[in-house]
């Protein structure tokens, strides 16, 4: 077999995961443009009011502040670090989500706080899996709110609730757990202890990480906060969607409603593997909730694109402002994540075969 050959298959075989996003974001882009009228798509852009970039820019900017000061509260730590410098850290960590594959942009948010607080990578690392999580809960409490303001079909909206019913269960038991400790992960290890492949000890190591980062929601001095900063977050998310329809002179069309389930499309869009910046599959998912109010293709994409294009690139910006606080380059961080991921990684640190 030549060399080129066999240099080709390694690369696959070592990359195929971005492989495969950037193949569906290439698909996502291909089927959204073939159906775009291209004239339409001009007229959207040439007669939008671009004076309301003011006030989206100064959403963005609340949504990162929001972020930093749940993050905070997660991370319940005694060493001093500082509002503003989480804010420049969540803006770095967009940067690189939205310059680089695998979201290695979460991976770099816990490498630069995990030089400040106890428990260093993996304690900051677990803080941002309860983020997640947070994330996720709200995007489905958001989904259960606008169900009855939407028409969807009604395997749609049965799946839409049995799965916000799962997830919020799912978070009552691990906050539960996160309440009893080692005690409740002990209890509940004489079941998963049991099954193949999840019964192994870098699964125990990872659950015991993330019991550690929910031990916050636990406390009643701190659980308020985080709900709060959750609820502006996803609020600002929702009133940015609805400044850049008011751009588009869309709102005559659709209500706030409207870009609420736009936020959630896109949420749940984020799922799906795709490029680094999710090119296409935003703008795929954002067509689609639009849809359900009547807004044709053309229109619709033009707004997912010029929403997406504003937020990527405001926070590749304020990434860049991050890096000149932290004193850092791109270059840098990204060779010292690289280094520190593999000895700091809470499973496969302890279980390679993970």
């Amino acid at each position: 077999m030549p060399s080129f050959v066999k240099a080709v298959i390694r690369f696959v075989k070592t990359h195929w995961r971005l492989l495969v996003g950037i193949g569906i974001s290439v698909l996502s882009l291909y089927l959204l443009l073939r159906n775009t009228d291209w004239s339409e798509l001009w007229r959207v852009f040439s007669t939008a009011n671009y004076w309301w970039l003011i006030p989206a820019l100064l959403i963005l900017l609340s949504t990162s502040y929001s972020r930093a000061r749940r993050w905070k509260l997660l991370i319940a730590s005694a060493e001093p670090i500082t509002v503003t410098r989480l804010f420049h850290v969540v803006n770095i960590g967009y940067l690189f989500n939205n310059t680089l594959p695998a979201k290695v942009g979460e991976l770099v948010r816990a490498y630069l706080v995990g030089r400040t607080v106890e428990g260093g990578f993996a304690r900051a690392l677990s803080t941002l899996i309860v983020e997640r999580l947070l994330d996720v809960l709200c995007v489905v409490i958001l989904l259960v709110i606008l169900l009855p303001f939407i028409t969807l079909p009604d395997w749609a909206a049965r799946g839409g609730l049995i799965f916000g019913a799962i997830a919020i269960v799912g978070m009552t038991v691990l906050i539960a757990l996160a309440y009893k400790g080692e005690r409740g992960l002990d209890w509940l290890w004489r079941f998963l202890g049991k099954v193949p492949v999840i019964g192994k000890p870098g699964v125990r190591s990872w659950l015991s990480s993330l019991l550690v980062g929910l031990k916050p929601l636990t406390q009643t001095r701190l659980a308020p906060g985080i709900i709060f900063w959750s609820v502006a977050l996803w609020l600002g998310y929702a009133l940015l969607n609805y400044v850049m329809l008011a751009a588009f002179h869309m709102t005559g069309q659709v209500s706030f409603a409207a870009s609420a389930f736009v936020l959630v499309a896109t949420g749940f869009g984020m799922v799906v593997p795709s490029s680094p910046g999710a090119m296409g599959v935003f703008e795929a998912a954002v067509v689609l909730a639009l849809g359900l109010y009547g807004i044709g293709n053309s229109q619709a994409f033009a707004y997912g694109f010029g929403l997406h294009m504003f937020t990527n690139l405001g926070l590749i910006v304020l990434g860049i402002i991050g890096l000149r606080s932290e004193s850092l380059s791109f270059r840098q961080i990204s060779s010292q994540v690289a280094g520190s991921k593999g000895a700091a990684d809470p499973i496969s640190a302890q279980d390679p075969a993970l």
